[in-house]
């Protein structure tokens, strides 16, 4: 062959290992594309005055946020399709009051109750990750709603703005969660109960779920506290931190009290828009002339703490 038969020749295999590649990076492309599903579940709304919500999710990432206020519950389960483990969704009505239960887990025991549910055998592979199972409800705000949520191993986002929460309860294992509320809460929480394992944590405007009592506890990880938002009532906040670090933001204007326990083992560094008024305790200007204040009560085993004015 000539020399420019030969370089025509390596060009033409050129293209063809090119195509060949594109082709099987496109085939692999679909097969990834097809091994995803999407497993959808509503409940309409009918004679409930209020609703108790229990989430349960011991893998994967699990959102929640407001959704038709016609509907109870609107939830999505996106997984592989040989994803054997089980989305389950129980719902009753008992004197106007609807009790709600999503369970994300490998827990059987309410399999013999009367159940919407989507059922697979275990997965085969439990060194899975669970990152690619993605839960989401999106709930009504059509009436009060108790809301609890646990998370086992993954990621949480939960946007609480425009739902009319009565209590709330969020229990975060071993995992990292977002909780944020960015208007104000139409109606009191009575309770607001936060618990962190070994995780991250951070919560967002906090003062807009409207709580009487807010309490806070943390284990080993890094956590955030914002209180920004609208208070409405005298609130009161309790934190306790074991072996982690805690950031606490106030609004500048809003009437703050902050009572810390000092100790040897746990560092407590206090902004200066607070005034020290006794020993382990400071306010900001106005906090005595105010009707609607916010007090926190800090502490920590071997960790540390701030608390920031913004």
């Amino acid at each position: 062959k000539t020399i420019g038969q030969t370089a025509m020749s390596e060009k033409a295999r050129d293209r063809v290992f090119l195509v060949g590649s594109l082709s099987i990076l496109w085939i692999s492309f679909l097969f990834a594309v097809q091994q995803q599903e999407v497993t959808r579940r509503e409940i309409s709304r009918t004679s409930e005055k209020e609703i108790t919500v229990s989430l349960d999710a011991s893998f994967g990432t699990v959102s929640i946020s407001k959704g038709d206020r016609n509907k109870v519950v609107v939830a999505e389960y996106s997984h592989e399709q040989d994803d054997r483990r089980e989305l389950e969704m129980f719902y009753e009505i008992t004197d106007g009051r609807g009790d709600l239960e999503i369970n994300l887990t490998d827990n059987r025991s309410h399999k013999d109750r009367r159940n919407s549910s989507i059922s697979w055998e275990e997965i085969k592979d439990e060194r899975d990750n669970g990152n690619e199972r993605r839960l989401t409800a999106l709930l009504t705000d059509a009436v009060p709603l108790s809301l609890k949520i646990g998370l086992g191993a993954g990621k949480g986002k939960f946007d609480l703005s425009g739902l009319r929460l009565k209590n709330l309860k969020v229990s975060a294992g071993a995992s990292s969660a977002e909780l944020q509320c960015n208007e104000p809460n139409p109606i009191s929480c009575d309770n607001v109960t936060i618990e962190s394992g070994v995780s991250r944590l951070s919560a967002n405007s906090l003062s807009n779920l409207n709580f009487r009592k807010l309490k806070f506890s943390g284990g080993v990880g890094s956590y955030t506290l914002d209180f920004a938002g609208k208070l409405q009532q005298k609130a009161y906040a309790d934190v306790e931190v074991g072996l982690g670090s805690i950031v606490v933001y106030v609004p500048k204007n809003m009437p703050t009290k902050v009572i810390t326990e000092e100790s040897w083992f746990s560092s407590v560094d206090v902004d200066d828009c607070f005034e020290k008024t006794r020993k382990g305790t400071y306010e900001t200007d106005g906090f005595e002339r105010s009707e609607r204040t916010l007090t926190i009560k800090i502490g920590s085993g071997l960790g540390s703490i701030k608390i920031r004015c913004r």
